[in-house]
This record gives structure tokens, C-alpha cells and sequence, in this order.
């Protein structure tokens, strides 16, 4: 399956360990793009059958998978 963009929160009892979520996400198989730690918001990806597990993962509150869109262009008849 292709890799899923995610986006995973931290609870509030580990914003102060973010860097150990992180461990902990990329032991459960998040490869990590990005580490906000004042925010506790960590982006990534994983295989797309893996991402609920994320979920489990202690310290995560949500695990939000990335939605593509695509807008018409601006002069199309359909706005």
C-alpha cells in the first residue's frame, strides 16, 4: 500500500516528552517529516494499513490522515 501523510498530536501529559513519542511513532513505523515540539505535533508517513495503529501509540491524542482536493481553475464553469 502506498505511504498515508499524517499528522499526529501529542496529549498534554507528554508535550514535554514529544521527542520520545517520536521514538515511539517511529518504532510503530511513522517515518517522520517534520517535529513541532512547542506545538507537540509530529508529521510523517506510514504505510497506509498502519496508520491506525498509531493510535495506540502512548502519548498520541489523534492521528489525522492528510485528504487530497483539487480546486477547479478559476475560470472554469464550475466554481
Amino acid at each position: 500500500m502506498p505511504p498515508q501523510d499524517v499528522t499526529v498530536s501529542v496529549d498534554d501529559e507528554h508535550v514535554a516528552d514529544v521527542r520520545e513519542v517520536a521514538d515511539r511513532l517511529r518504532e510503530a513505523g511513522l517515518s517522520i517529516n517534520e517535529l513541532f515540539e512547542e506545538l507537540g505535533v509530529i508529521t510523517g508517513q506510514i504505510d497506509e494499513s498502519r496508520a491506525d495503529t498509531l493510535k495506540n501509540v502512548e502519548g498520541v491524542a489523534s492521528v489525522e490522515r492528510s485528504r487530497d482536493y483539487q480546486l477547479a481553475p478559476p475560470d472554469s464553469d464550475i466554481q
